[in-house]
């Protein structure tokens, strides 16, 4: 696994042999078989050549951190974790694994930010990192753009692309239906407004208009309502 370029191709196997009484033997020879799940994909293999390295991990209850160890692992072409109980953070180092190509580190404990180390592994195609405590944004271009939102659900303080989650912000985007109830809503609020600010202009300007025609009012008519009233009382009251 450490070296990218093994020389020569050979396959892992067993032998054994027999000798028997008369002097006679008998050998044996029997290559491994393998069914590794790569990418969400289980494939067998009916022998297991040296290029392949694969490291799978995954459904145990190891725990601890993610050993630099592996970043001497430059052949490595997959790398499962998941379903454990690892701490830590994700070690930068991964980024020097440059023949990886599926990289599950899910369902664990692990924690800080994802390394934008990890940009480097320009044949990762698969990549999953859900369910863990991890924080902070989620690196940006090259192969990141391709890898599913369900790639990094379960880590509530995670944001960015292809999370709904914005980085800076504490909520998620709302939806559209929440978006119009809002809109209708400060729709109302904006009417009430103008309605409320209509009713008291026009009582201010009525009590202005008032009071000017009541300064305004000539005197003969004022007198003359004056005797008016004054006939209509000594009338009743014959």
């Amino acid at each position: 696994m450490k070296s990218i370029k093994p020389s020569g191709l050979r396959y892992m196997s067993a032998s054994w042999s027999h000798t028997f009484l008369n002097h006679y033997g008998a050998s044996i020879y029997e290559r491994y078989r393998i069914t590794i799940t790569s990418k969400g994909v289980a494939t067998s293999y009916e022998a297991i050549p040296d290029i392949f390295a694969f490291i799978d991990l995954s459904d145990n209850r190891f725990e601890g951190q993610i050993l630099e160890v592996f970043w001497n692992l430059k052949a490595l072409h997959s790398m499962n974790v998941s379903n454990n109980m690892l701490t830590g953070c994700i070690p930068s180092s991964l980024g020097n694994l440059t023949e990886l190509e599926s990289l599950d580190l899910s369902r664990n404990n692990l924690s800080c930010h994802i390394p934008e180390e990890l940009k480097q592994l320009g044949f990762l195609s698969s990549f999953n990192v859900s369910h863990n405590n991890v924080t902070g944004p989620i690196p940006q271009g090259k192969q990141f753009y391709t890898f599913a939102s369900s790639s990094f659900a379960g880590n509530p303080e995670l944001c960015g692309e292809p999370l709904l989650k914005k980085c800076g912000n504490s909520e998620s985007l709302p939806s559209p239906s929440e978006e119009d109830h809002n809109d209708s809503k400060s729709i109302f609020k904006m009417d009430w407004i103008f309605i409320l600010a209509g009713f008291i202009s026009g009582l201010v300007v009525g009590v202005v208009l008032a009071d000017i025609m009541m300064k305004r009012t000539p005197r003969w008519l004022v007198e003359m309502l004056s005797k008016r009233i004054k006939k209509r009382r000594r009338g009743r009251r014959r």
